[in-house]
């Protein structure tokens, strides 16, 4: 948990990847609200089940930083994203964030227990310059590692080595 002082200036958004046709997204959407009010905080967290991407931009350039929890995910977007938007990501040492977050440099990557997510969301909101750092870093290493140019440069020496194979 976040230190009380801290906690009342935090605010939590839950945002993306509903649809309530899904009763199990229903389901666990009132949980979540249900919890927030159990532990005093409903007036901090707010949900915004789906977005349009200027939304979701707009979110991403408000936000300190950006968690993503779900544990042996898939390579995921997401990440990437907030990277893109020179924020830091806190995400499972799990599935794809370890092939994309690069830990205590662009992001943490911690065991999917909110006590580890708690603690390193601590840290970037008590260090405002290393949220700031590591947001900077996580941009550079987006366009580093997965700009558009980068796969293109890397698809083209695929095809190019696949070439000089087939001639010898």
């Amino acid at each position: 948990m976040l230190p009380g002082d801290i906690l009342h200036e935090a605010t939590l958004t839950v945002a993306g990847g509903y649809d309530k046709r899904l009763k199990e997204n229903v389901e666990y959407l009132e949980e979540l609200k249900r919890l927030a009010v159990i532990e005093g905080v409903s007036g901090q967290v707010r949900f915004v089940t789906s977005c349009s991407t200027s939304e979701r931009n707009e979110l991403l350039s408000n936000c300190l930083c950006v968690l993503y929890t779900p544990k042996d995910e898939h390579f995921g977007i997401v990440p990437l994203e907030a990277m893109a938007a020179h924020k830091p990501v806190i995400a499972c040492n799990s599935g794809g964030p370890v092939e994309t977050v690069v830990n205590e440099v662009t992001g943490f990557l911690c065991d999917p227990f909110p006590t580890e997510f708690s603690k390193a969301m601590l840290k970037l909101v008590k260090d405002h310059d290393l949220a700031l750092r590591m947001g900077k870093q996580a941009r550079d290493h987006v366009v580093q590692k997965f700009s558009t140019k980068t796969f293109g440069d890397l698809l083209n020496s695929y095809v190019l080595n696949v070439y000089h194979q087939r001639i010898e």
